[in-house]
């Protein structure tokens, strides 16, 4: 159970503790109090995302502190949007807080309202009453799914192999028709990049070669008449030998560009002869690989391909026999399921409209519509929850016909036959939503057996759910030296009458009722 909720620095509470007690707790207070910072704080403990907005203005960090039987949560939002979970002061992530939280508390609001509307999650709620184990029906069916994926690889049916060998060796062809090698794609784009120039690259080699050829006929001169004057100082041989090695290294560049400007195309053909390789290569990639190697890795993994289905006749077979019989496996257990449910349904729809009628509602009546389906992870039925509360009207799906009213008496409905755990704390926000008069009574009455069972938490606007809790806290709001404070505060028998007179109306009339109230 959970026996103190410490709030630091959330919203409008600087800080708060409410130590809960074992059965029946009730909160009340005026409207915008604070009743949900309350349940949010509780929401954050669960797991819920909380703003950094929330953090009380001035302060760095937000703090919620829950203390269970064995089990002691405290998770921290800092103004920086880091968070911090320790549970029992070791560190807790998101899922392990979700998990450890979920076995010790179940908060009803709104959240559960719309599961329960929602046709999609009936399933789940019957299974959870029925405390339906679908493990060996998953195993089976998980089994089901990958030999049926194992098949799929080879085609579903002879069509659709004949189709995949066909469509193998189109890939293949057009690939090595290609004739591509890993290298070429660079050279190709440093090629369009010499002719998108060429009228540059002509006209500036042309001028070195103008040049050289002038150097050339002058280096000759000087080599010729150094040579001529060496013999009168040894000095000069080494420089007749560099100059004649420079000389000779000219003319050896000289060659060379006179025969790239001979035998280069620069033509405006060539560069379109380029650029359709380009594309070519281009559209290989876009199709299978990112890169020249990977389109070669491709077409040597659709070899390997080809070859694996052309010799698949006996393991095609062998796949097929294994799913007919894991496919028996699968519906034999999936009606075995269907039968558990069905029986489930019927006692809870019996035990619920016994609920109902303890609420004040005689006339209700409660089905559960099954409709088979193909099976899936969870078995061959889908579910749907049908309802009635008045004579001659058929039942219908929740949300055509449910009221606000009728729906918080369903929820807590739900919650009493589902016999929650003793040691696990059930809060309720506002289950007496659209809720008055003698049903309040009845709402009372049904609340304060559930929390024989369990400890439950009630967020109220009634007077009689007040009156019937075993520990009523005051939520109030004050303002205090320009600052706005939410405290939530005890009340003693006395102060519980005061409280209880408020939500009747006030005055002498209001405080008697009060009284009343609290003594029946």
């Amino acid at each position: 159970m959970l026996n103190t909720l410490r709030i630091q620095n959330l919203a409008l509470i600087p800080a708060v503790e409410i130590n809960f007690g074992e059965h029946f707790n009730v909160l009340t207070g005026e409207t915008g109090a604070g009743k949900s910072i309350i349940i949010g704080s509780l929401n954050f403990i669960f797991g819920d995302k909380l703003s950094v907005n929330a953090i009380r203005h001035g302060a760095d960090f937000a703090r919620v502190t829950a203390v269970f039987d064995d089990t002691i949560i405290v998770r921290t939002l800092h103004a920086n949007g880091k968070s911090e979970i320790r549970v029992n002061d070791e560190p807790m992530t998101i899922k392990g807080l979700r998990e450890v939280a979920g076995n010790l508390i179940d908060i009803h609001g709104q959240h559960d309202t719309e599961k329960l509307l929602d046709p999609k999650n009936h399933l789940s709620i019957l299974d959870a009453f029925a405390k339906v184990d679908v493990t060996a029906y998953q195993t089976a069916y998980h089994e089901l799914q990958t030999l049926r994926a194992e098949l799929a690889t080879y085609g579903d049916n002879p069509e659709e192999r004949a189709h995949l060998l066909d469509l193998y060796q189109y890939q293949i062809d057009e690939i090595e028709r290609a004739h591509l090698s890993a290298d070429e794609e660079e050279t190709l784009e440093q090629r369009a990049l010499v002719l998108r120039n060429a009228e540059k690259l002509a006209e500036g080699l042309q001028s070195v070669v103008d040049n050289l050829t002038d150097g050339d006929s002058s280096l000759g001169v000087a080599e010729k008449r150094l040579l001529g004057v060496q013999q009168y100082d040894v000095k000069l041989q080494g420089w007749a030998e560099r100059l004649s090695a420079a000389n000779g290294e000219i003319t050896d560049i000289l060659l060379d560009l006179r025969d790239y400007l001979d035998n280069t195309d620069f033509s405006a053909d060539a560069l379109e002869s380029v650029y359709d390789r380009l594309d070519a290569i281009k559209n290989l990639k876009r199709k299978y690989g990112a890169t020249v190697a990977d389109v070669l890795a491709y077409c040597e993994k659709t070899k390997a391909e080809q070859l694996r289905l052309l010799s698949a006749g006996d393991t095609i077979q062998k796949l097929q026999t294994q799913i007919a019989n894991q496919n028996a496996v699968v519906v034999k257990l999936a009606a075995e399921l269907t039968a558990t449910r069905q029986a489930a349904a019927k006692v809870l729809a019996t035990q619920l409209v016994t609920q109902l009628k303890d609420l004040g509602m005689e006339q209700t009546r409660f089905e559960v519509k099954f409709t088979a389906v193909e099976p899936k992870a969870y078995g061959a039925d889908s579910v749907e929850f049908l309802f009635s509360a008045n004579p001659g009207e058929p039942v219908r799906p929740l949300a055509q016909i449910i009221s606000g009213g009728e729906m918080s008496r369903l929820m807590l409905a739900v919650k009493t036959v589902a016999n929650p755990e003793p040691d696990k704390t059930l809060v309720f926000d506002e289950i007496d939503t659209g809720i008055s008069g003698k049903m309040g009574v009845a709402l009372a009455a049904k609340l304060s057996a559930l929390a024989q069972k369990s400890q439950i938490i009630v967020v109220t606007h009634l007077a009689s759910v007040a009156a019937a809790g075993n520990t009523h806290f005051l939520i109030q709001k004050n303002v205090t030296a320009n600052q706005t404070i939410t405290n939530v505060y005890p009340l003693d028998s006395s102060a519980r009458e005061q409280e209880i007179a408020r939500i009747i109306g006030g005055g002498a009339t209001a405080l008697a009722h009060a009284r009343a109230l609290l003594n029946q």
